[in-house]
């Protein structure tokens, strides 16, 4: 079994706390309360994601963080390349390699494909599943 990185499911979870809250700015500090998230790991969160051009950022007064665009145009796969600094389409973290047909490629791509079907939108929807542990 297989699951995102720590930083990705951070920043999903960063993600949909910002989207819950509308279209208006959030203070990142006001994130990482809500969220329990240590700050300035967040901090660093939020800057590959500004960088990636999934939020937007204001400075000073009425400032913060907020979506660049709806939640539901926005895919779990975007979110995991900002974070993880790799490009969509390719494995995470690893080179292509020349085999074609081996188990973990087909893995790694189906499992990609599923980052990238699922949006923020999606995950806002869903509900907490009480067995889950």
């Amino acid at each position: 079994m297989t699951s995102l990185n720590l930083t990705t499911g951070y920043a999903i979870e960063a993600l949909a706390c910002l989207a819950r809250h509308g279209t208006d700015s959030m203070l990142v500090r006001e994130i990482a309360e809500r969220t329990e998230m240590p700050m300035p790991y967040l901090a660093k969160i939020f800057q590959r994601l500004g960088d990636a051009g999934i939020i937007e950022s204001k400075r000073g007064y009425k400032g913060g963080v907020r979506l660049s665009r709806p939640p539901s145009e926005i895919s779990l796969l975007q979110i995991d390349a900002a974070v993880e600094g790799h490009k969509v389409g390719h494995c995470a973290g690893h080179e292509e390699t020349p085999r074609p047909n081996t188990f973990w490629q087909a893995f790694h791509t189906e499992y990609r494909q599923k980052l990238a079907a699922m949006t923020l939108a999606e995950v806002l929807a869903m509900k907490p599943n009480p067995d889950f542990r």
